[in-house]
């Protein structure tokens, strides 16, 4: 096995970029299965994150490395245990759709499932997402309070704090290295975000780490918890969870490919789906929710690596993080949410430019009333009603711009409705 310097420097840029991902990703799911997971979530968030980049590398031979999804992380967080779905059962949901989405990827049906889900549904799904989780980042970060009735944060919190100011700096000094780093680079503005509010947060909290004590923290409280069978009850939220992996896979493998000019690219999209649905479904076991390829990886496609040996470089470089796991499990998850927000809004708020910019709402100004019923689940803090209600509302809307309501659209629509029936009676 030969690592050319193309593999070596693509498997570290690899890593750097992703390694934010580490730390914000279980902070996240923390909020909403509880603090005291963090650790352990922390731990399995690496372990999947190596185990499957190294599949990549080994089976799908690309240098595309794999972890959590932000955004699916956040769904299972508040639209499954935030709801009131158990933390183990929410995880066999998320195996299930991992099942399916293997099933779907061997038998040839996942390219006939992905080209059925309409683009603008997609589209309105990510913007749910990156609204969401800008939101989120703004009530980490302290510029919203908590609300005293369920749902999400409201308005107003104290501005006239030092983390606020301190996160208006940290989110300018990322836009500041985006527009400045070359493009294969641009990723590591979140890392050096991270790093820097970690360096000042003693200040801001008023408070002393802990000693920098080398260990692994302990994953059982995560691990093999998940409930199988009463998953089986909530056959609607797996199918939403298969739909929104089929929206977000397509979308990025297609995104990373396109630049390598590979004369085989549906066969290696074939391989990597089947890592997909492995991972999810062990990433379950390892209580996680979808774990996947990551945009990311762009960045070592852009410095020419186009070979596995790229993601087994990722993979060892991650190790290391494995053993400071106890140091961060000590520190209070307040101070990790706001040390994160910086990274997460700009995570967010660059996906939801993007996906804005895609939305063609000068020829079709009727995808804003999509768009607009994603709202009531966002600010009622319930990720899986932004996505039903768009669903429910697909084969109106496109009877209403195109005289014609196809089979895609009318099942889609009957998915959400049924969803929608079954979440609340």
């Amino acid at each position: 096995m030969k690592f050319l310097k193309e593999d070596i420097v693509g498997g570290l840029l690899n890593a750097a970029l992703l390694l934010y991902a580490l730390i914000l990703s279980p902070s996240i799911i923390a909020q909403g299965v509880g603090q005291d997971y963090f650790g352990a979530l922390m731990t399995t968030t690496i372990i999947v994150t190596i185990l499957f980049t190294l599949a990549n590398g080994i089976y799908a031979h690309v240098p595309f490395a794999q972890s959590v999804y932000m955004g699916e992380n956040a769904f299972f967080a508040f639209g499954l245990v935030g709801a009131g779905i158990p933390f183990p059962t929410a995880l066999g949901i998320v195996f299930w759709a991992g099942v399916l989405f293997l099933i779907f990827s061997v038998s040839g049906l996942r390219k006939k499932f992905a080209q059925a889900i309409p683009r603008n549904l997609s589209l309105v799904w990510g913007f749910a997402v990156s609204l969401f989780l800008l939101y989120l980042a703004f009530f980490d970060a302290g510029l919203f309070k908590a609300s005293s009735v369920p749902g999400m944060p409201t308005l107003p919190a104290n501005y006239n704090t030092l983390s606020v100011f301190s996160f208006f700096i940290l989110a300018i000094l990322i836009v500041f290295l985006y527009k400045k780093l070359p493009e294969a680079i641009k990723g590591v503005a979140m890392l050096a975000s991270i790093a820097l509010a970690l360096i000042i947060a003693p200040v801001i909290f008023n408070t002393a780490y802990p000693a920098l004590n080398f260990g692994i923290e302990d994953p059982s409280k995560v691990i093999f918890i998940l409930n199988f069978v009463d998953a089986l009850n909530y056959l609607h939220l797996i199918l939403i969870f298969l739909l929104i992996e089929l929206v977000d896979v397509t979308g990025t493998l297609k995104a990373l490919l396109t630049p390598m000019k590979l004369g085989d690219e549906d066969k290696v999209i074939g391989k990597v789906m089947h890592v997909e649905g492995v991972s999810t479904s062990v990433g379950a076991l390892f209580g996680q929710p979808t774990v996947g390829t990551y945009i990311e990886s762009a960045g070592a496609v852009s410095v020419g690596a186009k070979s596995g040996n790229a993601s087994i470089v990722t993979a060892i470089a991650f190790l290391p993080v494995l053993f400071i796991t106890p140091f961060f499990s000590k520190l209070p998850l307040e101070l990790l949410l706001w040390a994160t927000a910086p990274a997460l809004a700009a995570v967010s708020g660059f996906i939801l430019v993007k996906v804005l910019k895609e939305i063609d709402f000068q020829k079709k100004p009727e995808n804003a009333f999509l768009l607009l019923l994603t709202f009531p689940g966002i600010f009622g803090g319930n990720l899986l009603i932004a996505f039903v209600l768009p669903m429910i509302a697909l084969a109106g809307y496109e009877y209403f711009t195109e005289n014609k309501a196809s089979k895609p659209t009318i099942i889609l629509s009957l998915i959400g409705l049924i969803t929608l029936y079954l979440y609340h009676f």
